[in-house]
């Protein structure tokens, strides 16, 4: 085997000697394999099923999931697809992508529409976005000006924690789901007693990352003192990550499973 590696990667550095776009194509397409990088709108169904996957494997079959950062409603619909069973609770603080949700989920008995945003603390805060009701919308005014993309649009929305809402709405959940745009970490400081009951948690790190100014390392760090198992989701399937490494600080969106050990 290592003979055969060997071979390969002289071959590849003969092949990239006759074209100096060949190396970042070979990067890119090796980290998607790994699941870096390989999340975006065609992955939700793939992530659905592998976080529903995991449950039902623990005997859960009746799941009920906190979709946080609901957007229009993709996730949600996702995990329907893949256990209609489950039960889903959807947080979306966009008054325009909630309108949308809505009539996406209308008469739906499975999905409860909840209008907050969540973070480490109770409070009234700024949503910012390019356009209203965007997937980009964040806490944080993002700066994509090299993307050409203005985070000029902005409104006031209603947050709580995670652990506050929990505990009025008595509501234990199975997996949670987050993507909030850079505030992933602020969700599970404000959650550590969600946490002591998930045994699932999903959550997108990725260029966002770099606004808020927070690391793949954080995350490590978090689920592994909880004792969660952290994997990568990727086209193949999870793809356990059992080792911290600088190489996990790849800014383009990525999805990972916390999963209880």
């Amino acid at each position: 085997m290592r003979i055969l590696i060997e071979l390969i990667r002289n071959a590849v550095k003969l092949l990239a000697k006759t074209n100096s776009k060949l190396p970042g194509i070979l990067e890119f397409d090796l980290k998607q394999m790994q699941g870096k990088g390989a999340g975006g709108a065609s992955s939700v169904e793939i992530e659905a099923k592998i976080a529903i996957d995991f449950l039902t494997k623990r005997g859960i079959e009746n799941p009920v999931v906190l979709d946080i950062g609901a957007n229009v409603g993709r996730y949600s619909a996702a995990i329907l697809g893949s256990n209609p069973y489950a039960r889903i609770f959807a947080f979306e603080p966009s008054s325009a992508a909630r309108e949308e949700l809505q009539k996406r989920f209308r008469g739906s008995k499975e999905i409860t529409i909840i209008p907050l945003a969540l973070s480490n603390s109770k409070s009234t805060q700024t949503l910012w976005s390019d356009t209203a009701g965007s997937g980009l919308a964040s806490l944080t005014r993002r700066r994509l000006d090299h993307f050409k993309i203005k985070f000029d649009h902005s409104e006031q929305v209603e947050v709580n924690s995670l652990d506050n809402w929990l505990k009025e709405s008595l509501i234990i959940p199975d997996l949670i789901k987050m993507d909030v745009e850079g505030h992933e970490l602020d969700v599970l400081m404000g959650g550590t007693e969600a946490l002591k009951m998930v045994q699932v948690v999903q959550f997108e790190f990725g260029g966002c990352n770099i606004d808020t100014r927070t690391y793949f390392q954080d995350f490590w760090y978090f689920f592994s003192q909880l004792g969660f198992e952290l994997y990568r989701i990727s086209e193949s399937g999870p793809i356990r990550v059992t080792q911290y490494s600088e190489e996990d600080e790849y800014f383009k969106t990525t999805n990972y499973l916390a999963t209880r050990g």
